[in-house]
């Protein structure tokens, strides 16, 4: 580059050094516990957790994990009890009877809390969220301060969780095994240092993926209503690191 200024030239290469930047994966973890349960764990390190209501694409290179977040209406094909939706007012009051764990995010911080099932939190809190941007949606807590919310029996699924660590730092966590109960799946939270854990959508609603080297890896063992899924949890690089 002879004769441009220096300061120029610096200049030019960062931007070269911008457009380059790939962005940080999930790190992915494998733990078993002592009852033999394997599990994988999806962090967020440096990444920043959402709820969208359009299928992330392939082709976003921000976005690094995507799964199902709160469940779906089967007569009108949209998120059940998602309140507020990055801003947006979609329902002022909840519409399903046993739901009792609240998913607020506001920016990049995370709050997992409880409410009486069939309840609302109040309007005065969706709309302090609405104002800040953020998103409200209820779903199914597992576990709450330490304690499994859940009774044995039931049906055998593979089963996944939004999961708060007793430091506050947060990961979705999935069984290897497709017959689990949702007691046990609590019981295995758990150990692995769950203090709150918000079920997330499976059954035929399992599929997701996430971003591995230059690769995509697929989630989920059913796959079945991939097409009917209306909302996902997406760990997605920041705007300020793109």
């Amino acid at each position: 580059m002879k004769g441009f200024p220096t300061a120029l030239v610096l200049f030019l290469l960062s931007l070269l050094g911008c457009r380059s930047h790939s962005a940080q994966p999930a790190r992915v973890e494998q733990r078993t516990t002592a009852t033999g349960q394997q599990y994988t764990l999806f962090h967020p390190d440096h990444l920043a957790l959402q709820v969208v209501t359009r299928l992330p694409s392939l082709d976003q290179r921000e976005c690094q994990l995507s799964v199902a977040a709160a469940y779906t209406d089967l007569q009108t094909n949209q998120p059940l009890d998602l309140l507020v939706d990055q801003g947006q007012l979609r329902q002022a009051q909840a519409t399903v009877g046993w739901l009792d764990g609240v998913l607020t995010i506001v920016d990049t911080t995370l709050t997992l809390t409880r409410i009486a099932p069939g309840q609302t939190p109040p309007s005065a809190e969706l709309e302090q969220v609405r104002r800040q941007k953020g998103t409200v949606l209820l779903q199914e807590l597992l576990v709450y301060q330490g304690q499994n919310l859940k009774p044995a029996g039931g049906s055998l699924f593979q089963r996944r969780a939004l999961v708060e660590f007793r430091d506050h730092r947060f990961a979705v966590i999935e069984s290897v095994s497709d017959s689990l109960t949702m007691h046990q799946f609590g019981e295995d939270l758990r150990a692995l240092g769950a203090r709150n854990a918000l079920y997330l959508d499976m059954g035929d609603w399992d599929e997701g993926w996430y971003r591995k080297g230059k690769s995509v890896v697929k989630l989920g063992y059913r796959r079945t209503q991939t097409a009917r899924q209306s909302n996902w949890l997406v760990f997605v690089e920041p705007e300020s690191a793109r």
